[in-house]
C-alpha cells in the first residue's frame, strides 16, 4: 500500500503544480493590468526593473492560487482514478478511505503550512514592498520623461494640507487642480529654464511661473518632489484682467511640493507581515479588531486546503466516476463560493468584532466531510 501511496502523492503533487501554475499566471496578468503604467515606467528604466517590480506582485498571486491549485488537482486526480476503477479495485481489496485518502490529507498539511506563511506575512510585504518600489521608479523616471516629452503634468488633490497646495491657491486666488511642468534642459539634481503653468477646476490657466532654474529633491517616502525655485518671474494669463499682474524675485521663500503619487501615508493593515499585524491585534488601537480579523481570515483561507480536502475527497470519488471535467467544475465553483463567503464572514466579523466568524466556511467542511466519509466507508 505504501507504493501506491507514493504514486498518488506524486500524481497530486504535480497536478497541483500544474493546476497552480496557471491560475498563478491568470492572477499575475489581472495584478500586472492594473498597475500597467508603473510596468511601463519601470521598463522603461531598464528590463531588471521591471522583472524586479513584477516579481514582487507573485506571492500576493499565489497566496490565491496555491489553495485552489491544490483543490482543482485533488478534484481532477481522485476523479480520474475512480473513473478508472483503481478506487474501486483498492476498496474490493478491502483498503479503506483512510487507507488511500492519506496521500491528498497529507499534501494539504504542507499546503496549508506554505499557504498561511504566503497569506499571512509574504504576500502583505511584498505587496508593499511593490507599492514603495513604483514610487521609486516613478521618481527615477521623471527625468527621463521630461527629456523625451519635455512636460509633466500633476493633479493636485482637493482640500490637500501641503502647504503649496495653500499657497499656490492664494497666489491666484482661486482653487488650483493641475500643475503642468516643462523645462528645458536636465541634469541630475537641477532642472533650467522652468515654466510652470497653474490651472483651475475648470482646466482653464491663470498662472504661469517662469523660473531660471531649480533645485530638485524628493522626500524619504520617494512620493514627494521638491523644487526649489531661483531666479522667478509670476504672471497672470488672464486676458481679461484689468491689471496684468507680473512680478520678479531671486528665489521662492519655500520649495514647491508636488505628489508625484497619491499614496495614503497612513499604515494599511493589509500590507503588514504577521509579526506587526500581531502587535497591532494586541494593542488597543482603533486597527486592533481589523487585525485581528486579518489574522483569524489569513489561517482560515491559509488551511482552507485541509478542510476542503475532508470534504472534497469523497464527492469527487463519486462525482467523477464518469467524467473528470466534471470535477473541475465543481472545483471552481467550491473554490469561488468559499471566498465569496470567506469574504462576507469577514465583513460580518469586523461589523461586530467577532474574528471567530470567519472560520465557518472550514468548520462546515468538518461536519459534512465526516459525515460523507462515515457514509463512504459505510456502503462498502
Amino acid at each position: 500500500m505504501g507504493i501506491i501511496n507514493r504514486h498518488y502523492f506524486c500524481q497530486l503533487c504535480v497536478t497541483t503544480f500544474i493546476s497552480t501554475t496557471i491560475l498563478l499566471g491568470i492572477l499575475l496578468y489581472g495584478n500586472l493590468v492594473k498597475h500597467d503604467e508603473y510596468l511601463l515606467q519601470a521598463m522603461a528604466v531598464s528590463p531588471y526593473t521591471f522583472i524586479q517590480l513584477s516579481s514582487l506582485l507573485v506571492p500576493y498571486a499565489l497566496s490565491f492560487a496555491l489553495p485552489f491549485g491544490f483543490i482543482l488537482a485533488l478534484l481532477f486526480c481522485y476523479g480520474k482514478w475512480a473513473s478508472s476503477n483503481q478506487i474501486l479495485a483498492l476498496r474490493s481489496l478491502g483498503k479503506g478511505i483512510f487507507s488511500w485518502g492519506l496521500p491528498p490529507l497529507f499534501l494539504s498539511l504542507l499546503v496549508s503550512i506554505f499557504s498561511v506563511f504566503t497569506i499571512l506575512d509574504w504576500g502583505p510585504t511584498s505587496r508593499a514592498q511593490f507599492d514603495y518600489q513604483k514610487s521609486t521608479i516613478l521618481w527615477a523616471n521623471i527625468n527621463s520623461h521630461l527629456e523625451k516629452e519635455g512636460e509633466v503634468e500633476f493633479d493636485l488633490v482637493k482640500d490637500n494640507t501641503i502647504l503649496t497646495n495653500r499657497n499656490l491657491n492664494a497666489l491666484s486666488g482661486q482653487s488650483i487642480s493641475k500643475v503642468s511642468l516643462s523645462v528645458g534642459s536636465t541634469d541630475q539634481n537641477n532642472w533650467y529654464n522652468l515654466r510652470i503653468l497653474l490651472f483651475d477646476e475648470n482646466h482653464k490657466m491663470v498662472r504661469i511661473i517662469n523660473s531660471r532654474s531649480a533645485h530638485v529633491s524628493k522626500s524619504d517616502d520617494n512620493t514627494k518632489l521638491l523644487l526649489d525655485l531661483k531666479n522667478v518671474d509670476l504672471q497672470s494669463s488672464e486676458q481679461n484682467q484689468t491689471q496684468n499682474a507680473f512680478i520678479s524675485f531671486e528665489q521662492w521663500d519655500e520649495p514647491l511640493i508636488f505628489e508625484i503619487n497619491n499614496r495614503n501615508d497612513e499604515l494599511n493593515i493589509n500590507r503588514v507581515g504577521l509579526e506587526l499585524l500581531m502587535k497591532l491585534a494586541n494593542s488597543k488601537s482603533t486597527e486592533s479588531d481589523e487585525a485581528k480579523v486579518l489574522i483569524y481570515k489569513g489561517f482560515a483561507l491559509g488551511t482552507s486546503s485541509f478542510f476542503l480536502s475532508l470534504l472534497l475527497v469523497p464527492i469527487s470519488i463519486k462525482s467523477g466516476r464518469k467524467e473528470s471535467i466534471t470535477n473541475l467544475s465543481l472545483g471552481i465553483i467550491l473554490s469561488v463560493l468559499y471566498y465569496t463567503t470567506l469574504i462576507f464572514l469577514e465583513e460580518v466579523s469586523v461589523l461586530y468584532s467577532q474574528p471567530i466568524f470567519t472560520w465557518f466556511p472550514n468548520l462546515l467542511c468538518i461536519i459534512i466531510g465526516s459525515y460523507l466519509f462515515y457514509e463512504f466507508e459505510s456502503s462498502i
